[in-house]
């Protein structure tokens, strides 16, 4: 074999060994860029599904926003309903159950006597009470002061008194006698209005 060109200024045995050196550099630099270019992509990978979650997170979040800004006026109706149910309770906590005391007193008045006719009722969340009953005829009026006398009547009531007779007549002389009464009810339990 015939070599082309002599190198003079390196003897044989630097230039193997300049060769040798020269071949694991360029193994090492291969392995170099393989073990980076393993690192660079599992480092892309890893920073892209990271930022895939936060986009999905930051859509999550803006359609939750917006679903927020949608929704105060259902939020406002809410606040409203809420408000509207806790004075519903307060207002249930002092009502003096009326209906209930309203349906003795005229439950009593329709056993006594057909004519006369409950014109006023008030009663307070202790109980107390002023009512005023109407009669168009004066037996019958007297007849509801006997019964008014009477243990079923009083039964009713912790007091009672009678409070003023105003006899009302008009032009054509047709006579109407009031009764008020003031007391104070004995306690009933509040589901009797709803047992019905």
């Amino acid at each position: 074999m015939k070599k082309s060109n002599i190198n003079l200024l390196v003897s044989r045995e630097d230039y193997q060994k300049y060769e040798n050196f020269f071949e694991r550099l360029k193994l090492s630099a291969a392995v170099l860029t393989v073990i980076l270019t393993i690192l660079f992509l599992y480092f892309y990978f890893s920073i892209k599904s990271k930022f895939d979650t936060y986009e999905k997170m930051n859509l999550d979040k803006k359609s939750y926003l917006q679903l927020l800004t949608n929704r105060r006026g259902d939020e406002a109706k809410i606040n409203y309903i809420e408000k509207k149910y806790i004075d519903l309770q307060n207002f249930l906590k002092d009502d003096a159950s009326s209906v209930t005391y309203y349906e003795i007193l005229s439950n009593a008045i329709k056993n006594s006597s057909e004519s006369a006719k409950l014109k006023s009722l008030e009663v307070d969340k202790t109980r107390n009470t002023s009512f005023t009953i109407t009669f168009t005829v004066f037996e019958k009026m007297m007849d509801f002061l006997k019964f008014a006398e009477s243990e079923i009547f009083l039964n009713n009531f912790e007091n009672i008194s009678l409070k003023n007779l105003i006899i009302v007549g008009n032009q054509d002389k047709n006579e109407n006698y009031e009764l008020s009464f003031t007391g104070k009810f004995v306690p009933v339990k509040s589901n009797t209005s709803n047992e019905k």
